[in-house]
């Protein structure tokens, strides 16, 4: 008898263990990979179950993250290449430990926040000064110019009279004259770093399934019509859906990230061999270094690119909590997760196997959504208009303050908190910023303090 009891004891406690971690699982960010900070590092860590051979990979590939280039020719011959225009001497310096970007503060420099250049109609930018703006130069080199920003406030009237105060910032380019005047009709598109957490998942899931997520048409007439941006892979020439980017103009981790080094620091790589020059200034800019070929190896782009394909989602913080539960309730019910879709399932990814398989919670659908014309910047890229956004993940959205020392949200970081953020929702997401000014005061700080557990 007593022996039966043992057995029986064990057999509960087993049965208790397995259902706590099956519990666990279904709110784990990114499945297996979910690590658990909630410091300033919480951004930075590798995947939870990533394997020795990765890792390694992974330790170099933050060493060529972090560090700074520098000016070629140099001793320092394995990160030299940079410029000799530029915006950032590292990825770190934009992405810092691995998070978000600020806009400048007071017009003051700051280098969390990059400006693509357009003029409609021309699709190489604007012939003076390229595809995007750089603030920063070798010696010997003039800067592009810098961007000086206004900000005008509009207020807007929650359901109990509370008033919402929201930046609309105004840009204003100060071009560098030694370059020449910029086109009458030049675009300026700011872009916030964005933080770096869980991209490998979010590249490994499976294509069909953001295409069934896709509903360009509103056939179910919800008032979301979701679609997907088919861009070019300049590797292979064929066009492919995309995924990365605040208008989802990337295909893959490994071009987002060659082209990052490209146009943020002056990089070559095997992917982009040449200078991001525009026409006119091939013939001002003096070249400052003499070597030859790509600035970044293909094995260190490879490691870097691993980086990025290994770093880890944080895990939400109390999700058995009440409040917070009932929070993400009224998520839901008010329409968010129509477009920051809640669960969804990574396939299959050659290059790391531990990313494959997993149930995650990213809380987007990487498709582009018309967000109104207060968020419009003009700029098309591909399939993507000037009003339309790719759904950015909401996972790791309350660590922002605690890793980046900031709370600057939306493309711009034109919203100073989440509450923010969701008011300048338009568009498709009009009807839910809607339904969101419309809560109470208490339902509306539980939707706000679920945000805050992600």
């Amino acid at each position: 008898m007593n022996s039966y009891k043992i057995i029986l004891f064990l057999f509960l406690s087993l049965f208790t263990v397995f259902s706590l971690i099956s519990k666990a699982e279904t709110v784990l960010s990114g499945g297996k990979t979910t690590v658990f900070q909630k410091g300033p590092d919480a951004f930075g860590l590798p995947l939870a179950n990533i394997t020795r051979i990765n890792r390694r990979a992974h330790v170099v590939g933050n060493s060529f993250f972090n560090k700074n280039w520098v000016f070629a020719p140099s001793s320092t011959t394995a990160r030299d290449g940079l410029g000799p225009l530029y915006h950032a001497r590292s990825c770190s310096g934009c992405h810092v430990r691995d998070g978000r970007g600020a806009p400048p503060q007071n017009n003051k420099s700051g280098i969390g926040l990059v400006f693509r250049l357009n003029v409609p109609g021309m699709p190489d930018g604007d012939p003076t000064l390229g595809l995007q703006l750089a603030i920063n130069a070798a010696p010997g080199v003039e800067p592009e110019g810098k961007v000086k920003i206004k900000y005008e406030i509009i207020n807007e009237t929650l359901s109990n009279g509370e008033t919402v105060s929201l930046r609309k910032p105004k840009y204003t380019l100060v071009a560098n004259p030694v370059y020449g005047e910029p086109h009458p009709q030049i675009l300026l598109g700011p872009r916030l770093a964005q933080p770096l957490v869980g991209l490998g998942l979010l590249e490994s899931i499976d294509k069909n399934t953001i295409l069934n997520l896709a509903d360009p048409d509103d056939k179910d007439a919800d008032g979301i019509s979701g679609k997907v941006n088919y861009v070019l892979n300049e590797e292979n020439g064929k066009i492919e859906l995309g995924r990365f980017g605040w208008k989802a103009n990337q295909p893959s981790l490994r071009l987002q990230t060659a082209i990052a080094f490209l146009r943020d620091m002056g990089i070559t790589s095997s992917i982009h061999p040449k200078e991001d020059f525009a026409s006119k200034q091939e013939k001002i800019i003096k070249r400052n270094k003499d070597n030859e070929g790509p600035d970044i190896d293909h094995s260190k782009l490879e490691r870097v690119v691993t980086y990025l394909r290994t770093l880890a989602p944080p895990a939400q913080r109390d999700p058995e909590a009440e409040t917070i539960r009932k929070g993400e309730e009224i998520f839901v019910q008010i329409g968010c997760a129509k477009c920051h879709v809640q669960t969804l399932k990574t396939g299959s990814n050659l290059a790391i196997n531990e990313l494959e398989n997993q149930t995650i919670r990213p809380y987007t659908d990487l498709l582009l959504h018309d967000m109104g014309d207060g968020l419009a910047d003009g700029i098309n890229h591909a399939k993507a208009s000037g009003k339309e956004w790719r759904t950015p993940p909401l996972w790791g959205i309350g660590l922002t303050e605690i890793v980046n020392g900031n709370v600057f949200f939306l493309h711009d970081g034109r919203a100073r908190n989440l509450q923010e953020a969701i008011m300048w929702h338009g568009g498709e997401g009009f009807s839910a910023k809607k339904a969101y000014s419309n809560l109470s005061k208490k339902e509306r700080s539980l939707v706000l303090n679920f945000l805050r557990s992600l």
